[in-house]
């Protein structure tokens, strides 16, 4: 037989990948209304944050998995059709994870440089991870050469 797990290690549960989603959705939220504000106002200086870009994906897997810990924690059991689409949820989530960093690290230079900003590879911080760092553009030399003596 199967065995119940107790409500309260559901909540548990659930309040722990929920944290993990909000903070996924709000880390792309903040990373894209940033960008967007940039090319509003075009500074002169425009940092693209390419690790934000997998909170979306995250957040959306994450947010499916959140709500089977909602239906399990009120109706005890998921039905087959709710069970397939929060599959599906994750799934989606999964692949949005994968797509949309790789296809925002073509398009939102490309948008960039059209603007006429220039890329600041020496004033950006390189983490051990390359997926995580983020492009420093700037809108001239000067400002790039101000940019790598502001890092030092």
């Amino acid at each position: 037989m199967k065995e119940e797990v107790s409500i309260s290690k559901l909540l548990l549960a659930l309040l722990f990948f929920a944290c993990f989603a909000l903070f996924a959705f709000l880390a792309f939220g903040i990373a894209l209304f940033q960008l967007i504000d940039n090319f509003i106002e075009l500074p002169d200086v425009i940092e693209f944050d390419r690790g934000a870009m997998y909170g979306f994906g995250g957040g959306v897997g994450l947010s499916s998995f959140c709500i089977g810990f909602v239906i399990l924690i009120f109706y005890r059991r998921i039905s087959p059709k709710a069970e397939s689409r929060i599959g599906k949820g994750i799934i989606y989530g999964l692949v949005l994870m994968f797509i949309l960093p790789i296809f925002s690290s073509f398009t939102i230079p490309y948008l960039i440089e059209s603007k006429g900003y220039i890329r600041c590879e020496s004033a950006e911080y390189r983490p051990s991870w390359p997926i995580f760092r983020a492009h420093i553009y700037s809108d001239s030399q000067q400002v790039c050469k101000q940019l790598i003596e502001e890092k030092k």
